[in-house]
């Protein structure tokens, strides 16, 4: 009996809580991410709820969901499907794009268009709001590159809120909850360079991030207009709901990005969508196995699920495929999406296939190197996997996420423009397929993120379980962020010590001058007594 109540005081009991994930589906990475927190709350033991309005048709089956099971889908109404946009109708331009200076209105007008069609989609149907209303939710987590799910989560009553960044950083939501803008040492979201900046590329930092908060913001008044309109005029701003949540998870690594100053409400989950252990059990079928041993080095090309290489700018291709003649000793594995290969004709040492199993061939010691267009999913993968990498970064943050894992020393940035240079593309493909330093350098960063501290999932798990149970938090909630430029950042007491200077030096001065008169008169009348 004793051994029993031992054994039972040994058991801790679980709290299982109800939580409501929000992720509409315009954007594989950004799917795919929210559905890995989903998963993670749901196999530590809590109910979860996995809501998707459909922003975009083509992507609905992609949920990305497997352990959640309660998934709800918020289809396309008749008004939605007669104005609706196609995420894929539009990347084809974003290879035209020029990288070095963006032009963000015409990148994204469309994509926040998509946003807003959506976010009245999602709130003309009353029987979805009904439904949530009856989970009594104990926490919502939503992705803040729209604000819709905010006015959607106040008017349900969820007080205890989870901002997720499926990017490093959302550069655009830092003023609103009072995270310092560091635009002098921290690579924005559109940053062209690293930490290390000279006086133009700081300013560009600056600009770039501006001109995407100016955007955004847009976006984001045009949603409050939004859901006010069918949820009720008095919901807040949103302003006033994203800095009212209560933490804010971001998909940055402390070891492999940037470092940069946050709030203590910030939590980074970098990787949590990697899960290494999955990787190291994939097995490579007998197809991808006989495409492997065919040479002793072998390369993956892929430009991700959004971006299709069949829509490269044809010299382009052409150029790549002179670089893969020039390596007759590899193999090369191009994610191709169409059948249209005519312009690698003849060559041997190639193969295009439409879908390719990334993870189990980056996990696969006889895959040497991958080229990637460095979206942060494949960015994630590359270094947890310790693979070196040529990343040719095509739009968004993907440059942010080359510069940030090439200091590392792991990968070799190559720009878009200059995929069609012969000598810029060969060079660095062979120098990260031979130079030993490169996987030295990836090996190590793998080791680090594999044996860090604090696992992602640990922390999800840990913070929304907190979360639900003693959130809010109003008192983290910075004061920084209700201060105008002048106050926080001292120049009202610089200025201050500018005029106290000022007066010290114009008094002193009088003085000094009034003594130096008086003494010069008074000189003046001895010399004349003198006399």
């Amino acid at each position: 009996m004793i051994h029993l109540l031992n054994l039972l005081s040994l058991i801790v009991p679980i709290l299982s809580i109800n939580v409501l994930v929000l992720s509409p589906a315009y954007g594989g990475s950004h799917m795919n991410f929210m559905a890995h927190l989903a998963d993670t709350l749901t196999e530590a033991g809590h109910n979860v709820t996995f809501l998707i309005p459909v922003a975009d048709e083509s992507k609905k089956n992609q949920l990305g969901v497997k352990s959640t099971k309660d998934v709800v889908i918020v289809e396309q109404d008749e008004i939605m499907s007669k104005e609706a946009l196609v995420v894929d109708d539009h990347m084809d331009l974003v290879w035209k794009f020029d990288t070095h200076a963006p032009n963000f209105e015409e990148t994204f007008s469309w994509f926040n268009r998509i946003l807003e069609l959506s976010c009245a989609n999602f709130l003309r149907n009353t029987e979805v709001f009904e439904l949530m209303k009856t989970k009594n939710f104990d926490v919502a987590i939503m992705e803040p590159l729209s604000v819709c799910g905010l006015g959607f989560f106040k008017k349900l009553g969820i007080e205890k809120t989870v901002m997720a960044s499926s990017c490093t950083l959302y550069d655009f939501i830092l003023q609103e909850i009072g995270e310092p803008e560091e635009h002098s040492y921290v690579p924005s979201m559109s940053s062209q360079t690293g930490d290390q900046m000279n006086i133009f590329e700081r300013y560009q930092n600056y600009k770039f991030s501006k001109e995407t908060k100016r955007q955004m913001d847009r976006t984001f008044d045009e949603e409050t207009r939004i859901y006010r309109n069918y949820l009720g005029e008095d919901l807040p701003d949103w302003r006033e709901l994203l800095p009212s949540a209560s933490l804010f998870f971001t998909n940055s690594n402390p070891y492999l990005d940037f470092p940069r100053p946050v709030i203590q409400k910030t939590v980074p989950i970098g990787g949590i969508s990697v899960d290494m252990k999955k990787i190291k059990s994939e097995k490579l079928d007998s197809h991808w196995d006989e495409i492997l041993n065919k040479r002793d080095h072998n390369m993956l090309i892929s430009f991700g699920s959004m971006v299709r290489s069949s829509q490269m700018p044809t010299e382009w291709k052409q150029n790549i495929v002179k670089v893969i003649k020039s390596e007759p000793n590899v193999t090369f594995i191009w994610k191709y999406e169409t059948n249209d290969t005519s312009f690698a004709e003849g060559l041997d040492n190639v193969v295009f296939s439409n879908w390719v199993p990334q993870t189990a061939l980056l996990g696969d010691d006889r895959l040497t190197a991958f080229l990637t267009h460095g979206g942060l999913g494949s960015t994630n993968e590359l270094a947890h996997c310790g693979k070196p990498a040529v990343m040719i970064p095509i739009y968004g943050d993907q440059v942010r996420n080359a510069n940030m894992l090439a200091r590392h020393q792991g990968a070799i940035l190559v720009w878009k423009n200059d995929l069609g240079d012969f000598e810029v593309v060969r060079k660095a493909v062979h120098s990260i397929l031979y130079d030993e330093k490169y996987k030295r350098n990836a090996k190590r960063l793998a080791d680090i993120l594999e044996n860090q501290p604090y696992q992602p999932k640990d922390l999800v798990v840990k913070h929304t379980e907190f979360v639900a149970r003693y959130g809010p938090f109003p008192k983290m909630d910075p004061f920084g962020r209700n201060l105008n430029f002048f106050t926080r950042n001292l120049i009202d007491i610089y200025a201050a010590f500018v005029v106290l200077y000022a007066v010290i030096g114009s008094v002193s001065y009088i003085a000094l001058k009034f003594l130096w008169r008086s003494l010069s008169v008074k000189l003046g009348r001895e010399a004349k007594k003198d006399l």
